[in-house]
């Protein structure tokens, strides 16, 4: 595989990595700090999320 190519997935996968943990505190956050099925509601859908682009990050590690 071409060096930038590698270079660049590395790059898109860190990022995934960065924007992973930033959604996890976001989530644990609102688990701490509200109450309420709305709360709960956001909350499972933001580690959803996260773990969407936990995915992603290990299709592209695959590459």
């Amino acid at each position: 595989m071409d060096p930038k190519v590698k270079s660049k997935i590395s790059s898109i996968i860190q990022e995934i990595s960065v924007i992973t943990r930033e959604l996890e505190d976001i989530s644990n956050g609102i688990n701490h700090e509200f109450k309420g099925i709305g709360s709960n509601y956001s909350s499972a859908s933001l580690r959803e999320t996260a773990q969407n682009y936990r995915n992603i990050s290990n299709e592209l590690r695959k590459i």
